[in-house]
């Protein structure tokens, strides 16, 4: 019988004193604890490893959703870069056709993140779909050839923010939506609360632009405008997720958006990938780590 307590860190002499006094149902109690203990965290471990098979599942469904390429669209490349502080995230993007010359482009930042961010994410990512309705918030049928109405960029905004499920949820999100022109090279654009778009031209010039309104879901008058740029071979566009620009380094100190400017800006001779590449491993090398505190995402997008 000594030796069944031994498991509970007790000396032969320990044992022998409290048997001596009569504890030995004492001891006998504390080994069934021990036992139903060590059961509860062998379920404990079967739970979370079943749970982190469904969040990776869950992650590879919404990595499922982001664009792997431009659909055959002419003179433009495409690439981005996504990576959830957690399983999933609550930033999502996508690049899609809208007709022959124009191309729509969303980046949206979810408040909070993990998995009811990413699950509203998802949401937002199939209501912003090209299925052409009278009822569709990107593009509508109506009775005249070509038969279909591409929404402007405030338009979309405005119709997402009448959508009050988001306040009812407690959820409210960043977006910024554009649509690109490959035959007039003109870029139109709203933004509802979500990081500047940065330009960086052919000459290595850096543009910013500051203009745009609140985030929907705030059930607040808005102010938006729609701003048209300009857009020539060897220019490139970039959005963005705030989980680069504001991450820390062990001192507290953020990344900011100049050394985000800089490292796009610095780069700008090589290939897009090779780009959005080198920013990566500039940001993991500042903070001092290969994983993110906060969601991180970027799109870049280059007129050939």
């Amino acid at each position: 019988m000594t030796e069944d307590y031994h498991g509970l860190g007790l000396t032969d002499k320990d044992i022998a004193a409290l048997q001596k006094h009569g504890l030995s149902r004492i001891l006998q109690k504390i080994k069934e604890q021990q036992h139903t203990l060590e059961l509860q965290k062998e379920h404990l471990e079967s739970a979370l490893n079943s749970i982190e098979k469904n969040l990776s599942a869950a992650r590879e469904a919404q990595m499922s959703l982001l664009p792997k390429d431009l659909l055959g669209i002419p003179n433009v490349e495409f690439s981005a870069r996504f990576y959830p502080s957690q399983f999933v995230s609550g930033d999502i993007y996508n690049v899609f056709r809208l007709d022959e010359y124009n191309f729509g482009v969303y980046h949206i930042d979810v408040s909070g993140h993990g998995v009811a961010s990413a699950l509203f994410s998802v949401s937002l990512s199939q209501m912003l779909n090209t299925t052409v309705t009278k009822q569709n918030i990107l593009k509508i049928a109506i009775s005249d050839p070509p038969y279909y109405k591409i929404n402007s960029p405030e338009k979309v905004i405005a119709t997402l923010d009448e959508d009050r499920s988001f306040e009812r949820h407690g959820m409210y999100f960043t977006m910024i939506y554009m649509i690109v022109n490959v035959k007039t090279k003109k870029i139109k654009f709203t933004r509802a609360g979500h990081n500047y778009p940065i330009v960086i031209r052919a000459d290595k010039s850096i543009e910013i632009f500051k203009a745009g309104s609140i985030p929907i879901g705030w059930d607040l008058p808005r102010n938006d405008e729609v701003v048209e740029i300009d857009i020539n071979s060897g220019d490139r566009i970039f959005l963005y997720s705030d989980g680069i620009h504001e991450a820390t380094n062990p001192d507290r100190k953020m990344f900011t958006l100049k050394r985000l400017c800089d490292s796009l800006k610095n780069s700008s001779n090589l290939p897009l990938d090779d780009s959005l590449d080198n920013l990566i491993t500039e940001l993991r090398q500042f903070i001092g780590q290969d994983n993110f505190d906060d969601d991180v995402s970027i799109l870049g997008i280059s007129m050939k």
